[in-house]
């Protein structure tokens, strides 16, 4: 279900909230500014499609902590307002919607920074209310694309490719000549000190791979599928 769509008897305690997040930056001179929100959104949605009866899809956090992208555009809130506005959602969802079991489906790396901190906060002062996080990236979908990819890459290109193909500037691709990652990019260096094209891709030029980009959305489903069915208080 929708929480934007369902009535008030609708909502049940037993349900789970799902709270997708992501960011509002570059995503190199190929990629939309909202790569991170669409890729969480569209996996959300698509949990939410196949277990309806026992999810409530929250609306999509489209603001993250982007700070790290400054020389480029981006769009940003802080962490210290990253951290209210989590916490006072959480805290709201338990206190007047009766949601007492959410997952926050985070797209973007920057939010890995702050999450955490709610997660045990929040987690610590609640005996009946727990919230898990899902990152939409991992390890195991670089493997798959074998490439070191933090930004703006082929799996990020392939994900948006096959969620909406028209997002996607092609002709923009062949533009980017640079793709180092370099030791301390998000944390000690910003993108843009990393790399001209704002693209952290490991040396390999983008390559868009269909098969993939389906595959590493659909395990991301099915994993999303699989923390809801266990996720007991």
């Amino acid at each position: 279900m929708k929480l934007l769509e369902i009535t008030r008897d609708e909502i049940r305690e037993d349900m789970i909230g799902l709270i997708p997040i992501g960011s509002i930056e570059q995503h190199g001179p190929h990629l939309p500014m909202g790569t991170d929100s669409i890729i969480a959104e569209y996996i959300a949605k698509s949990v939410e499609e196949k277990l309806s009866d026992k999810v409530i899809l929250f609306p999509t956090i489209y603001y993250g902590v982007s700070i790290e992208h400054k020389g480029f555009p981006f769009l940003t809130i802080s962490f210290q307002t990253a951290i209210s506005l989590i916490k006072e959602i959480l805290e709201s969802s338990v206190n007047n919607l009766g949601i007492y079991k959410m997952i926050i489906v985070n797209g973007h790396g920057g939010n890995s920074y702050f999450l955490p901190l709610v997660q045990r906060e929040f987690n610590m002062l609640h005996n009946n209310a727990k919230v898990l996080i899902f990152n939409v990236f991992n390890e195991k979908e670089r493997e798959i694309f074998d490439v070191n990819d933090l930004h703006a890459g082929s799996i990020e290109t392939s994900k948006i490719y096959v969620i909406n193909e028209k997002l996607v500037k092609l002709e923009k691709i062949n533009e980017i000549k640079d793709f180092n990652i370099k030791n301390g990019v998000f944390v000690i260096y910003s993108t843009k000190e990393a790399n001209n094209y704002g693209v952290i891709n490991d040396n390999k030029p983008i390559q868009i791979n269909t098969e993939l980009g389906r595959k590493v959305l659909n395990m991301a489903i099915e994993e999303l599928i699989n923390l809801i069915l266990n996720f007991n208080l």
